[in-house]
């Protein structure tokens, strides 16, 4: 191969595969059929200080922007800020950082260092993830208040405001 096809094919695989991981099928995965509309499947799960998290608990009072994400995952970290942001911007959405099976120890620290303002649950075992069909992370669900799915997507919704009636 000559400089220019290496350089094609090494930005190729770059966009193609660079950004996602997690559970098997990556960034080009499909969201699971039937998903939006749909109720969503309820969990219990602790943060950080290991007090438990039921999302049909949050979900009676407002809705909730689920984000499963790992801090090995560049896009993940490239929301932070946007998350940050929104968890002051709009105090009628519970944003929950779903992290997608690391350390209790490591996050503290990543969380600590890196300014997160949002709570950070934990999915050790990935069922969760695996509850919600996820395929690869950054993974978003927004769940309304009352519990049903109305956005499901491997990035941030666009249309929050509206999505949330902000």
């Amino acid at each position: 191969m000559n400089r220019i096809q290496i350089t094609a094919f090494s930005l190729w695989v770059a966009t193609t595969f660079g950004s996602c991981g997690g559970p098997p099928g990556g960034c080009n995965a499909q969201i699971p059929a039937g998903r939006i509309g749909s109720q969503a499947p309820n969990f219990v799960l602790e943060d950080l200080s290991g007090e438990k998290v039921e999302l049909a608990s949050l979900v009676l009072e407002k809705p909730a922007l689920l984000i499963f994400w790992a801090t090995w995952c560049p896009t993940c970290l490239e929301e932070i800020p946007l998350l940050n942001e929104w968890s002051g911007k709009y105090p009628g959405l519970q944003i929950l950082g779903i992290n997608y099976q690391e350390s209790q120890a490591d996050l503290k620290s990543f969380v600590s260092r890196n300014g997160v303002r949002y709570p950070i649950l934990l999915d050790a075992e990935g069922e969760v993830a695996r509850q919600y069909g996820l395929v690869g992370i950054p993974a978003a669900v927004l769940v309304a208040k009352g519990g049903r799915v109305i956005y499901y997507g491997f990035a941030l919704p666009q249309n929050i405001d509206q999505l949330i009636g902000a």
